[in-house]
């Protein structure tokens, strides 16, 4: 957890050496004083840190750092990496330029240049448009008004007026796009806790708020981007939400259309195209369209992500995306690859993740494990996801874990370790408010055959379990839940005594659909 001491200590720590080099180019000229000089001093002494020891560094510097003056030196020192960033990361970014540009326009207008306040305004009201920067085309409008009232008479406003006046949208419609923004945000919120569990309060409200996008129909033939990006995101997440997986994969397919020709945006709002691609990962998957999924994956236009914690995010999601196309596929060869490839590149991308990407990654990664037989790493990974990254849970996952662990342990066939497990994971389904079929089905299934040395008995229940899963098959959790891994077919392959890996390879090679949801 972050504390006020050393909060400076991961921040330094955080920054690439492109912004160190940036920060001590930019940020260490133009004095000597001893100040300068000190927190440079302060800065490589606390880069040099594997763990924060503020009593080391206090005994480095003293009498100049003592126990009284740290905390004016390492907000001095924050104060100065805080410039120099916001610095380093303004020089492509297109709405930092575009205020720059206004700020300009400022000056030149106090100082009488009023044809070069025209000419920057005319430009960069241009510039405003094309990105969509709603907030920069308003104090832009605000500068104009400001030139109206001081220019000269020879100065001609037509030009200008026309460019003023050419909106992306009317008023009304600007009103809208917000309104679906706010929407919007509350979808994201709601997505974050649950994608399938949901009682009936919460489809009443996905329901309502489905209601109210699908009023804005007329976005689908504005001009503004954010304005059909809002409308089709909104629409297509409570499709899937509401199990509508064929007409929400649908509409995410458009919004990437829409993305790919208008790259720009992929630069300056790399968040939103990022969870467009979470979205086509998820509806993919769930409707067998694997092709676009990968195409998806493996656009050329997917290079625009520049930034480094948008390109974690990126290939975390490509990871989980390609893992789950490769256990589907039954390419496991291929699946052996990206274990290893993403073993490498893991450490780097956690920090940089949220709970539910690190969480999703180590259950994945826990799945493909167990499939390829290595249960060793595979409780390792299963047990880390829902033990570390707890924030924001959605609930779906710990009961997906709980399931999978007890499944691990009984392959791994160790009897206090399956034993604990099983006492976990009963006390986990007996806390839940909700209980479904299939789960006591099968754990009760997995805690009989683990001591039952007769396999004829062993046999009758696996099928037992198998006929509780058949008479439920058009439950939609249970639907869902046996998409994170196929529970029915491990039975199948238990009944007929070989291993999972080889009864899926079976499965694709006669064309049979490995996954039934």
């Amino acid at each position: 957890m972050k504390t006020s001491s050393s909060f400076i200590w991961q921040f330094v720590q955080s920054l690439t050496n492109a912004e160190k080099i940036f920060f001590r180019r930019n940020f260490s000229a133009g004095s000597g004083s001893t100040d300068i000089k000190l927190y440079l001093k302060l800065f490589d002494a606390i880069a040099a840190q594997k763990t924060y020891d503020e009593s080391k560094i206090i005994a480095k510097f003293s009498p100049a750092i003592t126990k009284k003056n740290i905390s004016f030196q390492k907000h001095y020192l924050q104060t100065q990496l805080n410039n120099a960033l916001v610095d380093y990361y303004s020089r492509s970014n297109v709405y930092q330029e575009i205020y720059k540009q206004i700020q300009l326009i400022r000056v030149y207008r106090k100082k009488g240049l009023l044809d070069e306040a025209h000419t920057l305004w005319k430009k960069t009201m241009s510039r405003a448009r094309k990105a969509e920067s709603f907030a920069m085309s308003s104090l832009l409008k605000s500068e104009f008004e400001k030139m109206i009232l001081f220019s000269s008479t020879h100065i001609s406003y037509d030009e200008l007026y026309n460019v003023f006046n050419q909106n992306a949208m009317t008023y009304p419609e600007y009103a809208d796009m917000i309104t679906l923004r706010d929407i919007y945000a509350e979808i994201i919120l709601m997505k974050r806790t649950v994608h399938f569990d949901i009682d009936e309060t919460k489809r009443e409200v996905i329901e309502k708020l489905l209601f109210r996008v699908i009023k804005y129909e007329n976005a689908v033939t504005n001009k503004s981007f954010w304005y059909r990006h809002y409308y089709y995101m909104s629409k297509g997440t409570l499709l899937y939400l509401l199990n509508n997986i064929k007409d929400s994969f649908e509409i995410f397919k458009l919004v990437h259309t829409d993305w790919k020709q208008n790259k720009s945006f992929i630069l300056s709002n790399g968040e939103h195209y990022l969870e467009l691609l979470y979205m086509i990962n998820y509806s993919g998957i769930l409707s067998g369209n694997y092709d676009y999924l990968t195409h998806a994956f493996e656009d050329p236009v997917n290079t625009l992500i520049e930034d480094r914690v948008q390109k974690a995010n990126f290939e975390a999601i490509k990871f989980i995306a390609q893992n789950r196309v490769y256990n589907r596929t039954a390419q496991y060869n291929k699946v052996v690859t990206l274990l290893g490839i993403v073993k490498n590149k893991y450490e780097q991308w956690e920090p940089l993740l949220n709970s539910d990407l690190n969480r999703t990654i180590n259950i994945s990664s826990g799945i493909a494990y167990f499939v390829l037989e290595d249960f060793s790493n595979a409780l390792y990974f299963t047990k880390r996801g829902i033990t570390n990254f707890r924030d924001g849970a959605r609930e779906e996952h710990f009961a997906a874990a709980q399931i999978l662990l007890l499944l691990i342990t009984y392959n791994i066939n160790n009897n206090k370790l399956f034993e604990a497990q099983y006492r976990a994971t009963y006390t986990y389904f007996h806390k839940k408010k909700k209980k479904r079929a299939f789960e006591t089905a099968f754990i009760q299934c997995l805690h009989r055959n683990f001591y039952q040395p007769d396999n004829k008995l062993r046999l009758k229940e696996y099928q037992k379990a198998l006929t509780i899963f058949e008479e439920n098959k058009n439950d939609r959790i249970q639907q869902m839940s046996f998409a994170i891994f196929n529970y029915p077919g491990w039975i199948q392959s238990k009944i007929q005594r070989i291993p999972y890996r080889i009864y899926a390879e079976n499965k694709v090679k006669n064309k049979e659909v490995i996954f039934a949801s």
